[in-house]
């Protein structure tokens, strides 16, 4: 199965009868060519000495990159986001021994502890994902510094899946796509590919294509996501609103020239400039 394919192809059913989220093809274009002249942004990441550690760490980061908030967008215990997760996966690998079996397991019961300590939400969840690294996390971090360019992503990606089942309960491999972004965005790796998979479809990129108006929500739908009203995963909604994001940055890429990578780091970095609120769904798939 070609998994690209297979998350456009579910983007183009839900929107081919949409009834909540529509596409205003005039508008994406009209972002496209702001984007063309304001430029590329720069995605920040942390500086490493070690591509292995580096690999490791962004496939644990990956794995439970979700979900931070309860009952509203902005309530988030100890100040939960994925910055914090990555200061915890980097208190709790400090002293990690490279490939040491043993020691890989014993810094995930770290990270397990900090994790609920902190009171991250959906913490049972983030302990059933990050126990499935504990076999092969090392082995494929391994299979992707060797693979780079020469192996077939798609490969990579079914191999990760299949591994780690937790990454493929998300039909739109939120957190797969994301995984391979991130080495694009710190190695360069997997170039060719950047340029046909899709968005890491989550909470923010919506809030920022609907702010600019390339998305439209119908007047429930917006008084839902409002009033912070729970929106069911996997209801029509919510596929409609991930459907949408999947398309409009499929085009952005066709319309700038840019691969995924610069077109959601555009649009993500954004994310704190607008003020209107995220759909909530209670998921671990973003």
């Amino acid at each position: 199965m070609n998994l690209v394919s297979s998350v456009y192809e579910l983007a183009e059913s839900f929107m081919k009868d949409s009834k909540d989220v529509f596409i205003n093809n005039e508008n994406v274009t009209l972002l496209g060519n702001k984007m063309l002249k304001e430029g590329k942004t720069d995605f920040p990441l942390p500086y490493t000495e070690n591509p292995y550690k580096a690999v490791l760490i962004e496939l644990i980061a990956s794995s439970i990159n979700y979900c931070y908030w309860y009952g509203r967008g902005n309530i988030r215990p100890n100040n939960c986001s994925s910055t914090h997760l990555y200061d915890c996966i980097a208190n709790a690998f400090f002293d990690y021994k490279e490939q040491d079996y043993q020691h890989f397991n014993l810094c995930l019961t770290r990270l397990i502890n900090l994790l609920i300590s902190h009171r991250f939400p959906l913490v049972e969840e983030r302990m059933y994902h990050l126990n499935q690294l504990r076999c092969s996390g090392e082995e494929y971090s391994q299979r992707i510094i060797d693979s780079t360019d020469t192996y077939d992503i798609n490969d990579l990606m079914l191999e990760l899946i299949t591994l780690f089942p937790g990454f493929s309960s998300d039909l739109f491999l939120k957190r797969t796509f994301l995984f391979f972004m991130q080495m694009y965005r710190r190695f360069g790796w997997f170039e060719q590919s950047m340029k046909n998979i899709p968005v890491a479809a989550d909470y923010q990129v919506p809030k920022i294509l609907e702010h600019l108006k390339c998305i439209r929500y119908s007047s429930p739908l917006r008084s839902n996501i409002k009033f912070s009203t729970l929106i069911p995963k996997g209801s029509r909604e919510e596929c409609e609103i991930r459907s949408a994001t999947v398309l409009v940055c499929k085009e952005l890429c066709k319309l700038t020239g840019w691969n995924i990578a610069d077109v959601d780091g555009y649009l993500w970095l954004q994310r704190k400039k607008v003020s209107t609120p995220f759909h909530l769904t209670i998921t671990t798939d973003y």
